[in-house]
C-alpha cells in the first residue's frame, strides 16, 4: 500500500507540473523550413495552389494511401478550394484543408482543422524568385488553445514536424523541378489575360 501511495503521489506531482508549465507556455507555435527550386515562381505558385496535386509530393498521402478517404470540396485551385480527409491510421487522422488566401505568385495560406482540435492552424507558403530559382518557405502556425498538455506538446512541434517538412520539400523540388518549364508570356499577353478574367469576374457579378 505504501508503494501504491508513493506512486498516486509521484503521478500527481508530475500531472500538477505539466498543468503548470502548460499554462506558462505560448499557446501559439511555428515551424518553418525552406528550400529552393529550379523553377520561376509563378510554376510553383500554380502547383501549390492546386490542392489536387497534394498527392504526388506530400508526406502525409504517402502514409495511408489505401485506407485514407479523400473528398474534394469548391474549386479545383485557388480560394475556397478546400479537401477533407478520413482515415484510422493514428499518423493520418480527419481533418480538412481550405486555401482562404492566394496572391500570385507570392503567397499562399491554408486553414486546417485536425480531428480533436477546435482551434484551426495554418500552413502559409512564401514564394520569392530571383534569376528563374524560386525559395519556397513552407509554414505551420498552430493554436493549441487553454489546454496546458497540448501547449507541453508544442515544445516538441519543431522536431516532430520539421522532417516531415523537409520530405515534403524535397519531393516538391523533385516533381517541380521535372517538370518542363512553361512558356514565357510576352508583356502583352499577360495584360490580354489579366483583362480577360478582369471582363469575367464583371460578368459573374452582373
Amino acid at each position: 500500500m505504501k508503494i501504491l501511495k508513493i506512486i498516486i503521489r509521484v503521478i500527481v506531482l508530475v500531472l500538477i507540473v505539466v498543468a503548470v508549465v502548460g499554462w506558462i507556455l505560448p499557446r501559439e507555435v511555428e515551424v518553418y523550413r525552406e528550400t529552393t527550386i529550379d523553377a520561376p515562381a509563378n510554376q510553383v505558385f500554380d502547383y501549390l495552389n492546386d490542392l489536387s496535386k497534394l498527392d504526388q509530393w506530400s508526406p502525409w498521402y504517402q502514409i495511408d494511401p489505401e485506407g485514407t478517404t479523400y473528398t474534394a470540396e469548391g474549386p479545383t485551385t485557388g480560394i475556397g478550394s478546400k479537401v477533407s480527409w478520413e482515415s484510422e491510421h493514428p499518423d493520418v487522422g480527419s481533418g480538412s484543408q481550405e486555401i482562404i488566401e492566394a496572391v500570385r505568385p507570392e503567397f499562399i495560406k491554408i486553414q486546417m482543422y485536425f480531428a480533436g482540435f477546435d482551434e484551426p492552424n495554418y500552413a502559409t507558403y512564401l514564394i520569392t524568385e530571383s534569376s528563374g530559382v524560386s525559395s519556397v518557405k513552407w509554414g505551420f502556425q498552430g493554436d493549441f488553445g487553454i489546454n496546458p498538455f497540448y501547449r507541453c506538446m508544442g515544445l516538441f512541434m519543431d522536431s516532430m514536424l520539421g522532417p516531415t517538412y523537409e520530405e515534403g520539400l524535397a519531393r516538391l523540388k523533385n516533381v517541380l523541378e521535372s517538370q518542363p518549364s512553361p512558356p514565357i508570356k510576352s508583356d502583352l499577353e499577360s495584360m490580354e489575360n489579366d483583362s480577360t478574367q478582369t471582363s469575367s469576374d464583371t460578368t459573374q457579378v452582373m
